[in-house]
């Protein structure tokens, strides 16, 4: 059969027979068709482009910008998926946590509100010595404490006379170490903890001392101690619930400077 030429232009030289001529194409096109293919390749594998499901495992970290990552862990731990696990990185103030999504999911936003600005505290401390009234006047009643507080312990404890040892009003912040020496007689110490989200905080390493004159210190309480905002707590301390005599510290939180 008779061949074809390869038709050539004004100008142009004749190509070579038998080969088809080079077409030149611009840069831009070219990067055009690499993401159209790209996109295509995505598209056609299954799965390459989907978030995590429900019960995929995922690892997420957490780095905390005003509390401290230590203080979180009981929150995070309850809401763990049997896979789950955290990881407390001190250095980085970070939790690092691996878990199904759906439990990430739950995790987050705890961890965003609990994550909050510190926020000032204001402890109010007394030591408190109570007694019940002679058996020759069983109607004699007194107590330097306020009206509320005093019908509460009444109540709870069955004393009849209240007196007031030493008392302090103490500021800080979430966080803080606070020591206060309450008089010559008394010295509390303890650590504000982080406000948690049910409104309660707590008073780590809470120990309240004894110096009597001549006499070596005597620690009378000391451990974490929870509480709540304006709600008093009482702690007590006597030989036994029928003696006549007991020392307490009552504490009540309040918010503010």
């Amino acid at each position: 059969m008779p061949g074809f030429a390869p038709f050539a232009g004004p100008g142009d030289s004749a190509p070579s027979r038998g080969r088809l001529p080079s077409i030149s194409v611009p840069p831009v096109r070219r990067s055009l068709a690499s993401l159209f293919l790209l996109l295509a390749l995505t598209m056609a594998l299954p799965g390459l482009s989907q978030a995590p499901g429900p019960r995929d495992v995922v690892v997420r970290a957490y780095t905390f910008k005003y509390q401290q990552a230590s203080e979180a862990l009981p929150l995070v731990s309850p809401l763990l998926s049997r896979r789950g696990t955290v990881e407390l990185q001190p250095a980085g103030n970070t939790l690092v946590i691996r878990d199904q999504q759906d439990a990430i999911n739950r995790i987050m936003p705890v961890l965003r509100s609990f994550d909050h600005p510190v926020k000032p505290l204001r402890l109010e401390v007394m030591v408190v010595r109570a007694s019940r009234a002679p058996a020759v006047s069983p109607q004699y009643q007194h107590s330097d404490l306020p009206p509320g507080l005093t019908k509460y312990l009444r109540d709870l404890l069955k004393y009849d006379i209240f007196e007031v040892q030493a008392r302090a009003h103490l500021s800080g912040a979430e966080g803080q170490w606070v020591i206060y020496e309450l008089g010559p007689e008394y010295k509390v110490s303890f650590r504000f903890g982080a406000l948690q989200p049910d409104q309660q905080v707590k008073l780590r390493n809470f120990k309240i001392v004894r110096r009597s004159e001549g006499q070596v210190a005597k620690e009378m309480l000391q451990g974490t101690v929870t509480l709540g905002f304006d709600r008093p707590l009482s702690l007590g301390l006597a030989k036994s619930e029928a003696s006549r005599e007991a020392m307490m510290v009552v504490l009540t939180l309040r918010e503010g400077p």
